[in-house]
C-alpha cells in the first residue's frame, strides 16, 4: 500500500468515527445533546484539523494511526480535556479589566436622575 492510500484509509477511518460518534449523539435525548454541545463542537474541530494535517503526515505516522487501538477522535478530546485553555484564561482577564473600564466609566450615574428630569427614571 503506498502513501495516499494509506492517507485516504486514514481519512475513511476518523470519518467513520465521526459518523459514529454522530449517530451516538443522536440516540440521546434533547437535554443529553444540549449538555454534549461542548464535545460535540470538539470532535468536528478535531476532525476538520485532524483533516487538513493528513496530508503533512509521513506514512509511518500515517501507518501507526491507521493502527492505533480505539477511537483517535476520542483519545484527543480526552487529551484536550485535561489541557488548560489560555484563550478561557485571556477571555477572563479581558472581561475582568473590562468590568472595572465600565464600573469607573458607569459608577457615579447609576440610578439618578438630572435635574432636568430627564434621564435614567424618567416616565414615559
Amino acid at each position: 500500500m503506498d502513501e495516499k492510500e494509506m492517507k485516504n484509509l486514514l481519512s475513511g477511518r476518523l470519518y467513520i468515527e465521526l459518523q459514529l460518534f454522530k449517530y451516538s449523539v443522536l440516540r440521546q435525548t434533547k437535554e443529553e445533546i444540549y449538555s454534549s454541545s461542548y464535545k460535540i463542537e470538539v470532535f468536528v474541530t478535531i476532525y476538520e484539523i485532524l483533516l487538513e494535517e493528513i496530508e503533512k503526515l509521513n506514512e509511518e505516522t500515517a501507518y501507526k494511526l491507521l493502527c492505533w487501538n480505539g477511537g483517535i477522535l476520542e483519545f484527543l478530546y480526552q487529551e484536550w480535556l485535561t489541557k488548560e485553555d489560555s484563550t478561557f484564561e485571556e477571555l477572563k482577564a479581558y472581561i475582568g479589566a473590562e468590568l472595572g473600564n465600565i464600573l469607573q466609566k458607569n459608577s457615579m450615574d447609576c440610578g439618578k436622575e438630572s435635574t432636568d428630569g430627564t434621564g435614567i427614571d424618567t416616565a414615559a
